[in-house]
């Protein structure tokens, strides 16, 4: 760090004066005046402190702590005759270490906050704050004027909580350490870093990165070791300590060693003047002095030699740390996107006859977990699954970001199987969490010339996509997952014709109790003029991206009134199920239509609204009030497809819910999958708790409608009662004695 001339004098005269006082000084040595610790000191004495913090504290690459601090522990510890045991870790646990009473000590920035759960020493240095950011022009100069940026902090760091306890209208974006906040500015995922000075600096010399400090110094800050409070007789003895260390001159030594690193800062030329200055002063002075100068030359070159030898070493292990870091995922430790990639381009060269099969997995629970837990099970829950993707029989494994996850394989990869072996409880220290996710594979994949790792990670994704807006567990990758230039064409019609050329089917519901068909869903089909019959899964989630559902819905709506007018059904209480898509009950005016329709003469509750569960979790507040009204005017309200949402019946409870309906997921498989078989019983059981209805969608054979039965499920829907009909098979159907049929199912010994 630069000084000026006065301040090099003054230097000068201070080592002169200490040097003078060593000679002077009693024959005494200082150590042996210090009494013995007392009884409850621990020994050894654990210190805890951040694994990433230099030039304060450390760990090199063979694992050994290093820094300014851990000298300072070491010294404690040495002039007291115990042992110091330094356990470097993450910041936030090494927190928790000291507050839980698995360490004794750590060396921390002083602040109000802290000093509600710390009793801290006398400051053993001080350290200012910084913004860094890849160039000057228009970034803030201070910590006031952050509105409008994302600023990338240290998690539980002293800038964070003081951000957090006067905002600034920035959007915080807490990361591991200071390294990770100087990458997220570099690699564009933060705008700035707002981070400790001294550190900071340290790191961009190391790694050699392209960002600067942009503003001056700002919230110095004491830094002090640190006792849980209530530990009175240690923050006691440590005060004395740290007072000892001072007063015997071993605090002085040991700044002196890391003394370029602590006020590192790049060199001018003004700077390599008042050096030379610095040093040229008192080796005049030492030669005078004779042989005890000469003697404290020779320490001071051994010193510097040592101090060289720790830059270098430090050099080449933060180069190092930068290329691992540079190629893997800081959560998991697996390679990121770009790094599984080369490797599997690596692997494809080296065997070129190899079809390598390859498979995406992505988490889509984080979310949920988050919000039921925090932030920081989601990130657990991360690892743990990144642990047991190891334990495959891969021989590439990859972690891209927000749980989405890849793996590379020398065979065919089966889904069931896949599935079965990543589908098992993660232990997360305070709770066990089952995985949800979604697998996209590409099996055993022919790759053009050009083609190479990408082009299979980007058909992996689109599987993945596909397996999720289908709620399918996995779905293998094929040609016929492209996207379908017909899909624009379909759209285009949509938009000259509308519903010209749709029709609706009705799939009947057996309610187990009467033995009588009461109810039917309406089912929308479009048998298009060119590309002939189109299936609903392939149009409407087309319509739902282009926000044209509400006018499909208003048209469904018409078309089953009128069947139940133009059959007769109406004046028989007869009920007809409409499917509603979320974004249906954002338009007022097709709310607004299904309340007339609603309106007399149709008898009441001939229109029943069903909803995907996940519909009512996108705008609750909004859901409900609209569901209300129509629950007031008539309609009855189905949960359709629950089970497949994530949420509980209990939270279902909160809206005007008259029926649910277990997702066929759940039900095709029941008798042969032991937890779906609980789910569909216990969720049958707990809807009746809350005076609910519930139908099983998918009931394809008759042990499942036995098993259901006794169940007491209410009513049931699927292949095995009938298929969807057209208008005149719907009333042949129902001319059909179902209670004959229902009775010779309960009571068939087959």
């Amino acid at each position: 760090m630069g000084f000026t001339q006065e301040q090099g004098i003054g230097r000068v005269s201070r080592a002169c004066l200490l040097l003078l006082g060593l000679v002077v000084t009693s024959s005494v040595p200082l150590a042996a005046q210090i009494p013995p610790p007392p009884a409850s000191i621990p020994d050894p004495l654990v210190f805890a402190g951040s694994d990433d913090y230099p030039p304060f504290q450390w760990r090199d690459g063979s694992g050994q702590a290093r820094g300014f601090v851990i000298d300072l522990q070491d010294a404690i510890a040495s002039q007291q005759g115990i042992e110091a045991e330094h356990r470097l870790m993450a910041w936030e646990q090494a927190l928790e270490a000291v507050e839980n009473g698995e360490a004794d000590v750590v060396a921390l920035f002083v602040s109000e906050e802290r000093e509600g759960r710390f009793d801290f020493t006398s400051p053993i240095y001080h350290v200012a704050h910084g913004i860094f950011a890849p160039s000057p022009e228009s970034i803030p100069k201070g910590p006031d004027d952050l509105a409008g940026r994302r600023v990338a902090v240290v998690e539980g760091g002293y800038a964070q909580n003081r951000l957090i306890e006067n905002p600034t209208d920035g959007e915080l974006m807490p990361q591991a350490d200071i390294r990770s906040a100087l990458l997220a500015v570099v690699e564009g995922r933060a705008d700035i870093a707002l981070v400790a000075a001294h550190t900071a600096r340290h790191v961009i010399a190391a790694a050699e990165l392209d960002i600067h400090q942009v503003s001056p110094p700002f919230w110095p800050r004491a830094y002090a070791f640190a006792v849980r409070q209530g530990r009175d007789v240690l923050h006691a003895w440590l005060e004395e300590q740290v007072g000892l260390l001072q007063a015997s001159g071993t605090y002085f030594e040991v700044h002196g060693d890391w003394l370029s690193e602590l006020e590192w800062q790049p060199s001018t030329w003004r700077d390599h003047l008042h050096t030379l200055a610095w040093i040229a002063l008192p080796l005049l002075l030492l030669g005078a002095a004779g042989y005890l100068w000469s003697w404290s030359l020779h320490r001071q070159v051994a010193s510097k030699t040592r101090l060289l030898s720790r830059e270098l070493e430090s050099r080449r292990s933060l180069q190092g740390e930068l290329q691992y870091r540079l190629e893997h995922d800081m959560l998991t430790g697996l390679p990121d996107r770009s790094a599984f990639i080369s490797k599997l381009d690596g692997l494809i060269e080296a065997d070129p006859d190899w079809a390598p099969t390859v498979a995406l997995i992505q988490l889509i629970n984080l979310e949920q977990l988050i919000t039921a837990f925090s932030y920081q099970v989601a990130l657990e829950l991360q690892r743990a699954f990144a642990r047991l993707l190891e334990t495959q029989d891969g021989y590439l494994v990859g972690h891209f970001g927000s749980g989405l996850f890849a793996i590379a394989t020398r065979k065919a990869l089966e889904g069931n199987e896949l599935v079965a072996r990543l589908t098992e409880p993660l232990n997360l220290g305070s709770v066990d969490l089952d995985p949800v996710y979604v697998v996209g594979i590409v099996n055993e994949a022919s790759l053009d010339e050009d083609d190479g790792g990408d082009e299979l990670v980007r058909r992996g994704i689109l599987a993945v996509a596909m397996a999720r807006d289908a709620h399918r567990r996995w779905v293998i990758y094929s040609a016929d997952l492209e996207p379908d230039i017909d899909d624009l064409l379909l759209l285009q019609d949509f938009h000259r014709h509308g519903t010209r050329d749709m029709f609706l089917e009705y799939q009947p519901k057996l309610d187990l109790k009467t033995g009588r068909v009461r109810d039917v869903e309406a089912l929308i089909r479009w048998r298009h003029p060119t590309l002939g019959l189109v299936s609903p899964g392939r149009f409407i989630p087309m319509l739902e991206q282009a926000g044209l559902t509400h006018w499909i819905t208003r048209w469904v709506i018409e078309e089953a009134s009128g069947m139940l007018w133009r059959t007769g059904l109406a004046a028989s209480s007869f009920r007809v199920s409409i499917n509603l898509a979320p974004q249906d009950l954002m338009e007022p005016d097709l709310v607004d239509f299904i309340t007339l329709s609603l309106a007399p003469p149709m008898p009441a509750h001939s229109l029943w609204l069903e909803i995907t569960e996940t519909g009512f979790i996108r705008d609750p507040s909004r859901t409900r009030d609209v569901l209300s009204n129509l629950h007031d005017a008539g309609a009855c309200i189905s949960v359709d497809d629950f089970g497949t949402g994530y949420s509980s019946l209990s939270y279902m409870s909160e809206f005007p819910v008259d029926e649910v309906k277990i997702d066929m997921s759940f039900v095709g498989d029941m008798l042969i999958n032991d937890r779906h078989f609980l789910i569909v019983r216990s969720t049958i059981a707990l809807a009746h708790e809350l005076g609910l209805i519930v139908t099983a969608e998918g009931v394809e054979d008759r042990e499942t409608l036995r098993a259901l039965i006794a169940m007491n499920c209410d009513t049931i829907q699927g292949f095995y009662l009938s298929r969807p009909l057209a208008e005149e098979d719907l009333l042949v159907f129902l001319d059909r004695d179902m209670e004959e049929v229902l009775s010779r199912t309960i009571n068939s010994e087959e």
